[in-house]
């Protein structure tokens, strides 16, 4: 019977906490219908000068792509009145790349420095906080290495920043290059849609604190200042300036019709590697920053409370897979048999249904579970609402994307474990972890010139342990099948199918076991 309770307090506190994150999909939902492009002001005067940083590490393929591009932003703009500094962290022929590029430019008359450490303390916030330093300039623009800015970029974002000196940065709408590379950019393609389509756009409309996602973004120098600049104490350093720079009082304009091309990984153990940093750097910020802000009650509990569920929103796939953990025991155990409480948590993330009967178990509840029925099936497609949402935004036919969903489930269920543990390093480990780059290969044709380039990721261990709780999840159906128990196969079919998938394609795309 202890037993029992205790899995009674764990499926409760699962589903509230899932109501919570499921039912946020909605109010963003609604509240980016809202959401209108700012019109582009008249410039009030002379455009101002602006620094453009170009953080780099290792970048042989891509650099140059970059470099052009900011350089027709230069002309675009102005040349004698941009300045691109490249922060150059290298440690292979990246520099000789970059000097050579930088040289050819220079010599078209563009304004471009190199900058190089002695070493890479901070990565890459200890990267941008060095060129912070060194930057006359009150506006700074940041493009990643894989991005491709449109030549009109700052002519559509310096305005917006003279008229409104309460405005500390500018935040473009990310898109991709190689969409239809891959099954795997597809599906990765939908869910950033996701987040700057529908989350960012309806946190902007409905006041709440945004995020400036590390790239195709333009910042006040002054604002930075006085936040207290780039700081490495977290893997999520644009993150945790964003939330610093707000508490300052400072506005983050978001321009959704502003589209910056950049590269999705074309890979799976680049894309978890990505995915994960940005878990433990969320995870990290939220340590960092929420125990302050939710103190301000200045700010009103709604914008507290949006902070929260942006900041914590990395905690879902811990909560993901706590759930198959439990519809695992308690159906091998068989501890939904009888007049037992049922204890299939509920799983809404990716839209698959694991609540159980616990209100059932007493009769006195059994309305409550009458009422919160269709609640919880709510919540539970709440993600593939805002899906096809976006799909929509964009005219995609939905029938020509079911391949991009059911990729987004493998992917959304497959990695939950190593988001998981990234969590965990964020939230029980004060360590500053190292800050491991996405590799970008610039093969956008899909001819697989990856695999025979640099920066293959090295094979993760933790492949074996989702190789193992696929067969935990083998095992347990089969459990299910024996007694007849065919409602838990919702939860165990998708979640062992997934493990197993990104367990075999994690070991087949990184048998290259070094990194050049």
């Amino acid at each position: 019977m202890v037993i029992q309770i205790i899995f009674f307090i764990l499926s409760l506190v699962l589903t509230l906490l899932f109501f919570l994150y499921g039912f946020n999909h909605y109010y963003l939902l609604l509240a980016a219908r809202r959401y209108s492009t700012p019109d582009l002001p008249e410039p009030a005067g002379e455009l101002p000068p602006v620094s453009i940083h170009l953080p780099i590490y290792n970048e042989k393929y891509v650099v140059r792509r970059l470099v052009a591009a900011c350089a027709g932003m230069a002309e675009a703009y102005g040349k004698e009145k941009v300045n691109i500094l490249i922060l150059d962290d290298s440690d292979d022929d990246t520099m000789s790349e970059i000097d050579a590029t930088a040289g050819e430019y220079i010599r078209k008359g563009c304004r471009i420095e190199v900058v190089r450490r002695g070493d890479r303390q901070g990565f890459k916030a200890g990267a941008l906080q060095a060129g912070l330093e060194r930057t006359p300039e009150d506006f700074i623009a940041i493009f990643d290495a894989d991005f491709i800015p449109p030549a009109d970029f700052l002519l559509r974002t310096m305005p917006h920043l003279m008229q409104d000196p309460k405005i500390g940065i500018i935040q473009s709408r990310w898109c991709h290059l190689n969409r239809e590379y891959n099954f795997l950019t597809r599906a990765a393609a939908v869910a950033m849609d996701i987040h700057f389509l529908v989350e960012q756009a309806g946190r902007y409309a409905s006041g709440s604190f945004q995020n400036f996602n590390g790239s195709g973004g333009v910042l006040q120098k002054k604002a930075m200042l006085e936040a207290g600049g780039w700081q490495a104490d977290t893997l999520a350093e644009d993150l945790d300036l964003s939330y610093r720079v707000q508490l300052r009082g400072y506005r983050v304009l978001y321009l959704k019709d502003l589209q910056v091309p950049a590269e999705i990984p074309p890979t799976l153990p680049g894309f978890k590697k990505q995915q994960g940093r940005w878990a433990c750097g969320s995870l990290r910020t939220a340590r960092k920053i929420l125990p302050r802000l939710l103190r301000q009650r200045e700010l009103g509990f709604k914008k507290r409370l949006q902070a929260f569920i942006h900041l914590t929103a990395y905690i879902l796939p811990s909560l993901m897979t706590i759930s198959f953990v439990l519809n695992c025991i308690t159906t091998i155990f068989n501890l939904n048999s009888g007049g037992s409480i049922q204890t299939d948590p509920l799983f809404q993330p990716q839209g698959i249904l694991g609540f159980t009967r616990i209100l059932a178990a007493f009769s006195t509840q059994k309305e409550v579970w009458t009422i919160l029925s269709p609640l919880i099936v709510l919540c539970t497609i709440a993600p593939w609402v805002s899906s096809i949402s976006t799909l929509r935004t964009e005219k995609r036919l939905l029938s020509r994307n079911l391949g991009s969903l059911l990729g987004l489930l493998l992917l959304g269920f497959g990695i939950s474990l190593s988001n998981t543990l990234e969590a965990g390093k964020a939230l029980f480990s004060n360590r500053i972890w190292e800050f491991t780059r996405t590799p970008k290969y610039a093969d956008l044709a899909n001819r697989g010139e990856w695999r025979a380039r640099r920066y293959q990721t090295v094979l993760n261990p933790v492949w074996m342990l989702e190789l193992l709780f696929a067969c935990l999840g083998v095992y347990a159906m089969g459990c299910a099948i024996g007694r007849s128990n065919y409602f838990v196969l919702l939860i165990l079919v998708p979640f062992t199918i997934s493990y197993a998938f990104v367990s075999l394609l994690t070991v087949l795309q990184s048998r290259r076991q070094k990194a050049v």
